[in-house]
């Protein structure tokens, strides 16, 4: 005869089972960040001469700047007393009242002199002179020379490009693309908010996508895309709170995630599914770098003298972050390497998983 079941018993005897598939489970592994090396960045290394100039990373922090390698390695190191423009080839130092700009080769080697004044601005192997009085520029081609001019009599309050797009956005609210030879391609205004600025922008690889961030009461971010020979915003989220400076907008290598900074946190926006997250991120965010694997995005931020470097990982989940006390920081990557730059020290710090 069959012993009838306590289903009280039956009952237990599953929650002990799930209870034990489930705790030797194993938990899910933290993030660490291990220094591989850190060098002194006013320092030439002893075999400098022997480094290979193709694998410098340019680096500047505060009024040092120059080259280094992968391996730690400082090929160039040097001062300057202003400003400078420095791109992975080249660098010009300049001032405000210089009549002229030398370009510099990594190597140290002046390459070509710009008989013109204003500011220089790289951006990868683009180069702009920003004419004086802040409304006009230059696209300089390969040779330092310019290729096209653009006049205006509002303000430029932010710049971005591509390898055969430009798009400048203007204190009255306008946002102008130019193709490669300096023609417009089009125009369009973001609006939405009472005093109209363009505080923010980038524009995608492809050139047919840009984003920004615009205006004073009731800010907002946009994102707007040619279609049929027109530009519409696809698009819109009114931000929290307003500020006045210029802040960081960024799209993925890939165009399919656009970054965007605001007060105290990151915006991440799915450019496919056209839906935002917003990651907590204190303080002033300072540079948004990318991996070539596309696994992790490195997000430099200050806050009261304290930098902080975040992880998002998957595009848009915050993996972890470390801080550190410094007077000037900065951050870039190399293929899948992170380096760090702290004062007058440079690092290579990896992401574990433990």
């Amino acid at each position: 005869m069959l012993k009838k079941l306590n289903p009280i018993s039956t009952i237990c005897t599953t929650v002990v089972l799930a209870y034990t598939f489930f705790a030797i489970k194993p938990l899910s592994k933290e993030i660490h960040f291990a220094t591989k090396w850190t060098v002194d960045c006013n320092k030439p290394s002893p075999d400098s001469d022997k480094t290979e100039p193709s694998q410098y990373i340019p680096f500047k922090l505060g009024q040092n700047a120059g080259f280094f390698t992968e391996d730690g390695q400082i090929a160039q190191a040097f001062t300057f007393p202003y400003k400078i423009a420095i791109s992975p080839d080249d660098y010009c130092i300049y001032g405000t009242s210089d009549k002229s700009l030398k370009l510099v080769s990594k190597e140290g080697k002046q390459k070509k002199e710009l008989k013109m004044q204003g500011f220089p601005f790289f951006q990868k192997d683009r180069k702009f002179l920003m004419l004086p009085g802040g409304t006009s520029f230059v696209f300089l081609n390969e040779n330092f020379e310019p290729k096209w001019k653009f006049e205006n009599y509002v303000p430029i309050t932010a710049l971005d490009s591509t390898n055969d797009k430009v798009a400048a956005g203007y204190a009255d609210g306008s946002i102008l693309i130019f193709d490669a030879d300096g023609k417009i391609e089009r125009q369009y205004e973001p609006g939405g908010s009472k005093y109209p600025v363009i505080l923010g922008l980038a524009v995608s690889e492809d050139g047919l996508t840009t984003a920004s961030i615009s205006g004073q009461k009731q800010q907002r971010f946009t994102l707007a895309k040619r279609e049929n020979g027109i530009t519409k915003i696809f698009f819109h989220e009114y931000l929290e709170a307003d500020t006045t400076k210029q802040v960081l907008v960024k799209f993925s290598s890939d165009g399919d995630y656009c970054y965007f900074a605001h007060k105290d946190c990151l915006g991440v926006l799915n450019c496919k599914t056209l839906k935002s997250k917003h990651i907590p991120v204190k303080g002033n965010i300072l540079s948004i770098e990318e991996t070539s694997n596309k696994k992790n995005i490195f997000v430099l931020s200050k806050n009261d003298g304290i930098y902080s470097v975040s992880v998002i990982q998957k595009h848009s989940v915050y993996s972890g972050s470390f801080s550190f006390k410094a007077e000037n920081a900065y951050i870039t990557v190399k293929d899948n390497s992170l380096f760090v730059g702290r004062d007058s020290s440079l690092s290579r710090v990896d992401i574990e998983f433990k």
